[in-house]
C-alpha cells in the first residue's frame, strides 16, 4: 500500500471540497433553507405566479396560481411563521394524480427517493431531504390531485405552533363572550 505525504493529502482533501458542487435546495433562485417569505414571494412573482390570496390574521400561506410558471400546476402555496416570517412550506398543486415526469426530473435532481407506502399501491409518495428541506411528491386522491411540497421541519412545527396558539385564544375569547 502506497503513503501519500500530508501535505498532498491536505490538497486532494481541499480539492473534493471545492470541486463538489454543494447546493441548497431552491425555488425561484432562493435558497429555502434560508429564505424568508418576503423574498420568496417577490421572486415567485417575479418567475410568473400570480397572488391570489396573502395570508392574514387566520392564514399562515399565500395562495398563488402557478399556471403560468410551472407547466400543468394550478397552484402553488407559500407558507411561513408569522412571527419571524421564514419560509416553512412551499407547495404545488396538479390536477390529476399520476406525475411520472416530475418524478423523473426530481430523481434526477435529488437522487433516488425514499418510497413511502400508503395503503394502496397508487397512494404511494416520494421523499428527499437535501439541505434540510424535505420535498414530498405524493397523491391527494380526495381532491383528484397531486402535491409537490417543500417544507423546512423545524419552521413547519413553529408554524403549527403559532396556528394552536391562535386557535386557543379564539376558543378563549368564545368562551369569555359567555
Amino acid at each position: 500500500m502506497w503513503r501519500v505525504p500530508i501535505k498532498y493529502r491536505i490538497t486532494i482533501l481541499l480539492f473534493l471540497l471545492v470541486s463538489q458542487s454543494v447546493t441548497a435546495v431552491e425555488l425561484f433562485g432562493i435558497q429555502l433553507n434560508a429564505a424568508n417569505h418576503d423574498e420568496l414571494s417577490r421572486a415567485a412573482k417575479q418567475a410568473g405566479v400570480k397572488l391570489i390570496r396573502e395570508g392574514g390574521e387566520t392564514k399562515w400561506f399565500d395562495v398563488f396560481d402557478s399556471q403560468e410558471a410551472l407547466a400543468e400546476s394550478s397552484h402553488f402555496y407559500l407558507g411561513y411563521v408569522k412571527q419571524d416570517r421564514r419560509f416553512a412550506f412551499a407547495e404545488y398543486e396538479f390536477a390529476g394524480l399520476s406525475r411520472p415526469l416530475i418524478l423523473k426530473k426530481l430523481s434526477q435532481k435529488y437522487g433516488q427517493p425514499e418510497m413511502i407506502k400508503g395503503q394502496f399501491i397508487s397512494d404511494q409518495a416520494y421523499r428527499w431531504i437535501d439541505s434540510g428541506i424535505e420535498i414530498l411528491l405524493r397523491p391527494d386522491w380526495q381532491n383528484y390531485r397531486t402535491r409537490l411540497s417543500y417544507v423546512a421541519p423545524a419552521a413547519m412545527q413553529a408554524l403549527r405552533e403559532e396556528q394552536l396558539a391562535y386557535e386557543l385564544k379564539q376558543q378563549d375569547n368564545q368562551l369569555s363572550a359567555y
